[in-house]
C-alpha cells in the first residue's frame, strides 16, 4: 500500500538521487586516484631526469684525462647532493613560493604569509598552499630538484680540468639557489612575468609571456649561458694551445 502511494515521479527522483550520490562518491575517489597517479608519474619522470647525472658523469669522466677522473666525478656527485639541500632550503621557494597568489612577486618567489616552500614550511597544510597528504607536493619538489641539478651540472663539462673544487661548489650554490630558480619563477610559476602558460593574469606578463614546456630555455639555455660565461672567464686548459695559437690534441682517457 505504501509503495503504491509513491508517485512515479517521486520514485524517479529517489533513484536519480541515489545515482547522483554514487557518482559524486565515484568522482571524489577518482580525483584522489588521479592525484596519486600524478605523484607517481612525477616520481618516475624525475628518476629518469636524475639519471642524466649518471650520463654527465660517464661522458665527462671519459672526456677528461685520467688524472682528473676522480675530480670530475666528485663534482658531479656534489652537484646532486648540495643541490638537494639548497633546493629544499630556499630554491623551491624562490621558484614557486608565491605561486597563484594575487599579490605575488613577478620577478622572484616569496614566502606569502611566512609559509610555502622555504624550508618546507607550510607543507602538508592546505593553508600553506602545499597539501602533502597525497604525496604530490614532495613528488613535485623532487621533479623540480632534478632539473635544477641538471642545469647546474651542464657547466661542469665546460670548466672541466680548470676549476678548483671550492670554486666549483660556490658556483653550484649560486646557480642552484639564486640563478636557476629565479628563471623558473619567470617562466614556470603562476606569477612570473614571462610565464605565458601559467600566469593567469596576463597583465603581469610581458607581451603575453612565453611557452617552455620541456625546459629548453629554463634548464638548458640557463645552464648553457652559465657554462659559456664560466669557460670565457676561466680560459682554456694550460697547454691546450701552442705559442702560435694552434690547438694541441688532448684526447680523453676513454672516449
Amino acid at each position: 500500500r505504501h509503495a503504491a502511494s509513491v508517485s512515479p515521479r517521486a520514485s524517479f527522483r529517489l533513484v536519480m538521487g541515489d545515482i547522483g550520490a554514487e557518482f559524486a562518491a565515484f568522482k571524489s575517489d577518482m580525483q584522489k586516484k588521479d592525484q596519486a597517479l600524478d605523484a607517481f608519474y612525477l616520481l618516475v619522470c624525475g628518476t629518469f631526469v636524475f639519471f642524466m647525472q649518471c650520463g654527465f658523469a660517464l661522458l665527462e669522466a671519459g672526456t677528461v684525462r685520467s688524472k682528473n677522473t676522480k675530480n670530475i666525478l666528485l663534482k658531479n656527485l656534489l652537484d646532486a647532493c648540495l643541490g638537494a639541500i639548497i633546493w629544499w632550503a630556499w630554491g623551491m621557494g624562490v621558484a614557486y613560493g608565491d605561486s597563484a597568489s594575487e599579490d605575488g612577486n613577478v620577478f622572484i618567489g616569496t614566502a606569502v604569509g611566512g609559509s610555502g616552500a622555504f624550508l618546507a614550511a607550510g607543507w602538508g597544510t592546505p593553508k600553506g598552499g602545499f597539501d602533502g597528504s597525497d604525496g604530490y607536493t614532495i613528488s613535485l619538489w623532487f621533479f623540480q630538484y632534478v632539473f635544477a641539478a641538471a642545469a647546474a651540472t651542464i657547466v661542469s663539462g665546460a670548466v672541466a680540468e680548470r676549476a678548483q673544487l671550492v670554486a666549483y661548489l660556490i658556483y653550484t650554490s649560486v646557480i642552484t639557489g639564486f640563478i636557476y630558480p629565479v628563471v623558473v619563477h619567470w617562466v614556470w610559476c603562476n606569477n612570473g612575468f614571462l610565464s605565458g602558460g601559467f600566469t593567469a593574469d596576463k597583465s603581469k606578463t610581458i607581451l603575453g609571456g612565453c611557452l617552455d614546456f620541456a625546459g629548453s630555455g629554463v634548464v638548458h639555455m640557463t645552464g648553457g649561458v652559465a657554462a659559456l660565461c664560466g669557460a670565457f672567464v676561466i680560459k682554456p686548459r694550460i697547454g691546450r694551445f701552442d705559442e702560435n695559437g694552434n690547438a694541441v690534441p688532448m684526447p680523453g682517457q676513454s672516449t
